[in-house]
């Protein structure tokens, strides 16, 4: 146990300091400053057409935003599945996740992944996936410490060339 977990008030959570809630429309902009400070690109057109989709056009959202003093410092956007990509039971998956750097490790990813947790299980949820690169290891660290493992599931790829005629 560490110095912050043993000063700890029993019954509280290191990730209560931090609010969760539902991702609206209204957070694209901040969603976007985020992800282009931590990849070097602003991608308005993807998060806003990936946040209309899990926002405004599912049936039901689980994309989430999280908040330190008013101030939204992370996000999740996720994705419900009941039986596509020939899984049966019904899923669930992170498509993008990220976090202000200059709130890491304040328990902003934890308390994302713990509300996801607690909704999807309300949901009766029983997987929860998303894709990594493979040399991202502070991610894979992160997923790794949120209780992710490598899936029996293998994703493959193929290369296309556009230009070629196709056999």
């Amino acid at each position: 146990m560490n110095n912050t977990e043993s000063m700890q008030e029993p019954g509280v959570l290191p990730t209560d300091q931090v609010l969760v809630r539902t991702m609206t429309e209204d957070d694209v902009e901040v969603v976007v400053r985020i992800d282009a400070a931590a990849t070097g690109r602003r991608r308005p057109t993807y998060f806003g057409k990936l946040i209309e989709k899990s926002v405004k056009l599912a049936d039901l959202s689980i994309s989430l935003v999280a908040e330190l003093d008013g101030q939204v410092v992370g996000f999740v956007v996720g994705t419900l599945y009941y039986g596509e990509f020939g899984v049966a039971e019904p899923s669930a998956s992170i498509d993008v996740i990220g976090v202000d750097g200059r709130f890491r490790r304040k328990q902003v990813g934890q308390a994302l992944m713990r509300q996801l947790r607690i909704n999807l299980s309300a949901l009766r949820i029983t997987s929860l996936r998303t894709e990594v690169s493979w040399d991202d290891f502070g991610l894979l660290a992160f997923f790794r410490s949120a209780g992710f493992r490598p899936s029996d599931r293998l994703c493959l790829e193929r290369e296309l060339d556009p230009t070629a005629a196709v056999d």
